[in-house]
């Protein structure tokens, strides 16, 4: 058996090993949180989020979401209707009170509107302000119409309060939406209430005012819409004014009206580019200033549509063309925008000249102003001023044509009349504009050097052709047209139409050969290919004309004639002098 000394030295042992054991416990439970925080601060690899594109909207979102949506607020609109119809023919509640409930509810929808606007329901919001703001003019609408329960200056005043309370939270909100909510009611307003009958100095003030205020919109957020919408209202304002009465006294203040509403479209694209981060889009820039001036030009054209007043459209037409002169002068522009408007300005000259006047007077002013055009694109280097120079030309070349085709309605002098110096005139022009646009510059597209050229030269030869055959046939038909004679009393007719078509022939054989002469001494294949379509035209007309008419001598001549040109045509071709054949 153990001793007792034995024992007690075994206890001794176990204690100290429990001591150590409680120690050692102690130091890990110490130790644990440093490792605990060091762990929590080592740097953990980054979670790898799934990334997911949005999806788009099916069209059975889009369908739940927004079209039933709007057909719900038509049927609101609607029930509100049949209610306050019903209401009136049954008599169940008295007109203020009518009233009143509708614009209580009015006022309740905008408010509930803005709790789903800040819980993330824009759409829904602007829609449920949307029917508010259709029940708020209703309402006033039958206070006023209906019921007249108040001066209309008193409603008038109730619908731009609730016009500038759209406009006022669609500045707060950043929102486009309710800007055109604004700009329907403040539209609406002189309509809803007759407006502007026998007060047209009201109407176009107001007209005036929430134009200035719907572009101080446009140009604060970048709102496009916004400028078309009002463009387009205050237009259809203006021509149904225009279509409506027919007082000439009201002309000048409308005129006036006119202009300042012009003015103000006119520098919506530039209160736009001072506001925009970068350029808007050419689409805007070209076609807001052409609708605006298009639409002021159709209504000056209807207030002056009264036979006593055509005198005043070419000048309001000349004045038209200068505000656009002067937008297009206006400095920091873009480009596109000043061609724009330089484009409306020759237009509206170019219109104003039929509108003054006509016939080969208005040719000339046509032909003038292309070659001003023409010298100007040249002198400025000027891309935009050389396509419409070209356009205005032919728009001159086709007045020539219709005065070719039209003929003349009494006899003319031969050589000495208005018709052969208007044709000289435009042969002239051809002959400049053909020599300010060689050597310019490649391109074969419209309104390109070339093209300017090629068009010109043609031009020019068709011109000379035709204006000395109409002054051949006007010597042998009495100062008549093509197609017609003068000279019935003199008889004799089948003479005349032999000497008239041989004329014809002689004359694009001389000018044929002329072309040619030209085209060996330019080396111009150009000028030799007309030459060969002009004689070509020869050939066919003397082979025709020897083998159905009868005189002999005539005969005789224009084949001889015909076959000497030929020869010598074809010898400076074989002698190869301009070296074709490598």
């Amino acid at each position: 058996m153990a001793s007792d000394d034995d024992v007690r030295q075994q206890l001794a042992e176990l204690s100290g090993r429990i001591v150590a054991l409680e120690a050692a416990i102690q130091n890990l439970r110490a130790a644990q949180p440093s490792a605990d925080a060091a762990e929590a601060s080592a740097p953990k690899p980054p979670l790898k989020v799934r990334e997911t594109k949005p999806e788009a909207a099916s069209l059975e979102s889009r369908i739940g979401a927004q079209l039933l949506n709007r057909i719900g607020i038509l049927a609101v609109l609607i029930g509100v209707a049949w209610f306050l119809k019903l209401a009136f023919d049954r008599n169940w509640i008295g007109p203020p009170v009518r009233v009143w409930i509708g614009l209580g509810a009015a006022a309740a929808l905008a408010l509930w509107s803005e709790r789903f606007r800040r819980q993330g329901f824009p759409a829904f919001s602007f829609s449920l302000k949307a029917l508010g703001t259709s029940i708020a003019y209703l309402s006033l609408w039958a206070a006023s119409s209906l019921f007249h329960l108040g001066p209309s200056w008193l409603i008038f005043l109730a619908m731009s309060a609730v016009t500038i309370a759209n406009a006022v939270l669609a500045r707060r909100q950043n929102s486009e939406l309710l800007g055109l909510y604004a700009l329907a009611g403040g539209l609406a307003t002189p309509g809803l209430l007759s407006v502007g009958h026998s007060n047209e100095i009201f109407l176009f003030s107001y007209l005036a005012l929430l134009n200035a205020g719907a572009l101080f919109l446009m140009a604060s957020h970048q709102w496009k819409r916004v400028a078309w919408a009002a463009l387009l209202g205050t237009a259809a304002y203006y021509i149904g004014w225009s279509v409506i009465e027919d007082d000439p006294s009201h002309l000048p203040l409308v005129v006036f009206f006119l202009a300042i509403v012009f003015a103000l479209f006119a520098v919506a694209p530039f209160l736009l580019l001072r506001g925009a981060r970068a350029l808007p889009p050419n689409s805007f820039l070209i076609a807001f200033p052409i609708a605006n001036a298009g639409a002021t030009w159709v209504a000056l054209m209807l207030l002056f549509g009264a036979r006593g007043q055509h005198a005043g459209r070419p000048w309001l037409t000349i004045a038209l063309s200068g505000g656009c002169f002067l937008m297009a002068a206006a400095r920091r522009r873009p480009a596109v925008l000043s061609s724009t408007n330089v484009g409306l300005a020759i237009f509206f000259v170019t219109v104003a000249v039929p509108l003054e006047f006509n016939g080969t007077t208005a040719t000339l002013c046509w032909l003038g102003e292309s070659l001003a055009l023409v010298a100007l694109a040249r002198a400025r280097a000027d891309a935009a001023l050389r396509f419409f120079a070209t356009a205005v030309l032919t728009v001159a070349s086709l007045s020539l044509l219709v005065d070719w085709i039209a003929g003349t309605p009494q006899p003319l002098a031969v050589l000495t009349n208005m018709h052969f110096a208007t044709n000289l005139a435009g042969a002239a022009v051809f002959a400049i504009v053909t020599s300010l646009s060689l050597g310019r510059g490649p391109g074969r597209a419209f309104g390109s050097w070339t093209y300017l050229a090629s068009f010109s030269t043609v031009a020019f030869s068709l011109t000379v052709l035709v204006a000395v055959s109409l002054e051949i046939h006007h010597y042998w038909f009495c100062g008549a047209g093509f197609f017609r004679d003068f000279c019935g009393g003199y008889g004799q007719l089948e003479r005349r139409t032999i000497a008239a078509g041989w004329g014809y022939s002689a004359w694009c054989m001389v000018y044929g050969a002329v072309l040619m002469a030209a085209g060996f001494l330019r080396r111009s294949a150009f000028l030799r290919w007309q030459a060969l379509v002009v004689l070509a035209f020869s050939i066919a007309k003397v082979f025709l004309n020897g083998v159905s008419q009868q005189s002999q001598g005539y005969r005789v001549l224009s084949f001889l004639a015909l076959g000497v040109l030929l020869l010598a045509i074809s010898f400076a071709y074989q002698r190869n002098w301009l070296g074709l054949r490598g």
